[in-house]
């Protein structure tokens, strides 16, 4: 599967992690520096299965966490309208 973000979703960087802002909902949405890492793949147009595998490798964490962890986050933002689902 693969997401892609949303129109209504801007962004701002920070030191340790990011800020999210759905302009149509007007609500603030904070990332750590690992949710940050997913939103920037998700950015790239990335799959599913390789954002798990880039975080395996690049944090060292068991695939099965890394899975878990990144379905959590993305149904967060799927549930913000900060990102939908994309095909292709």
């Amino acid at each position: 599967m693969r997401y892609r973000v949303s129109g209504d979703a801007l962004t701002a960087t920070l030191s340790d992690g990011a800020v999210l802002l759905n302009l149509h909902s007007k609500r603030y949405f904070s990332l750590n520096e690992t949710g940050t890492r997913v939103w920037g793949l998700i950015e790239q147009n990335a799959e599913l299965d390789d954002i798990v595998r880039t975080l395996t490798a690049e944090y060292d964490v068991p695939e099965s966490d890394a899975r878990s962890e990144v379905m959590a986050l993305v149904s967060e933002l799927l549930a913000e309208g900060l990102v939908v689902g994309a095909s292709g």
